[in-house]
């Protein structure tokens, strides 16, 4: 029995005596990386289970919120010109990168504006065969970062847009940088994420089951900050906007609006009471985050 106390006791001189038990990360006989200041516990025989490695057909999924149906089109239509539109370079033949285009909705709707200059790279083999078939200039890759790399210093915009939340958060510093390295100097990235800060912020991330994480300002800037941006600026995106006519009248739009209102006055009040007067009026409140950056120097 005293044998079995001192095992419990930690093997530094200054917490001699002190018991403890064993922590539970090095006890779990599956644990083989070393904790700082312990020793490699003995590796078990027993082996973890083998499972048979799940592969998702995205473009299913994908069309359940992006159906190829007349009105959707258009509301994107209208959502990408007012999001994108001045953010754009004035120079048409300007090369622009979609990353994750999807069905290329994107490139149509830049398209339709006028760029000439326009590429996709999908990883999503079924998704990027969808917009091949619309005439659009989309490659599918296995891998985005190994596409990138082919093409350092081409493109003077990079759209990412509803793509980094799918990123393990290991990769996503060098995802980003791979897609910094194929920018040209002073070009721009246009990045689009959920935003934890939402009031649906838990939906948000846990309703696309390859969503990974969500972001607020600080996080999403000092990442961009990290991996070759420099002044990231972040703004909110609304999906829909104020009813211009007749906005008090009780339709299911104008009802909407309303709540939606009340239900981001309680929100602020939320921030402003945990986070202070400037910070809690300046959080963003919308269900994604969007984020313009430059290519550092």
């Amino acid at each position: 029995m005293r044998d079995q106390r001192r095992a419990q006791q930690l093997s530094f001189p200054i917490f001699a005596g002190v018991r403890r038990s064993p922590d539970p990360r090095t006890a779990h006989p599956l644990y083989t990386r070393p904790l700082a200041g312990f020793a490699r516990p003995v590796q078990s025989s027993h082996r973890r289970p083998t499972h048979p490695v799940m592969t998702l057909d995205y473009s299913r999924f994908y069309a359940r919120y992006h159906p190829d149906d007349p009105a959707h089109r258009n509301g994107l239509r209208l959502l990408h010109r007012r999001m994108l539109g001045p953010l754009l370079p004035l120079e048409r033949d300007a090369p622009v990168l979609d990353v994750g285009c999807g069905r290329g909705y994107a490139l149509q709707d830049l398209a339709e504006l006028g760029y000439r200059n326009l590429q996709g790279v999908e990883t999503d083999a079924n998704q990027a065969a969808f917009a091949r078939n619309q005439q659009l200039d989309v490659v599918h890759a296995e891998s985005t970062e190994t596409f990138l790399a082919t093409r350092s210093g081409t493109y003077a915009v990079v759209l990412l847009m509803d793509v980094l939340e799918h990123v393990p958060r290991p990769a996503q510093p060098g995802f980003l940088r791979a897609i910094a390295a194929s920018m040209r100097p002073g070009g721009r990235l246009i990045c689009t994420v959920p935003n934890a800060a939402s009031s649906i912020a838990s939906y948000w991330l846990h309703n696309d089951y390859t969503h990974q994480t969500s972001f607020t300002t600080d996080s999403l800037s000092g990442l961009l900050e990290q991996c070759g941006f420099a002044e990231p600026r972040c703004t909110a995106i609304e999906f829909t906007l104020r009813p211009r006519y007749l906005f008090w009248l009780p339709t299911p739009r104008t009802v909407a609006w309303w709540l939606r209102c009340l239900v981001r006055m309680r929100q602020r009040a939320v921030y402003v009471a945990e986070l202070g007067w400037k910070r809690g009026r300046e959080t963003i409140l919308t269900p994604n985050l969007l984020a313009v950056a430059d290519k550092a120097g």
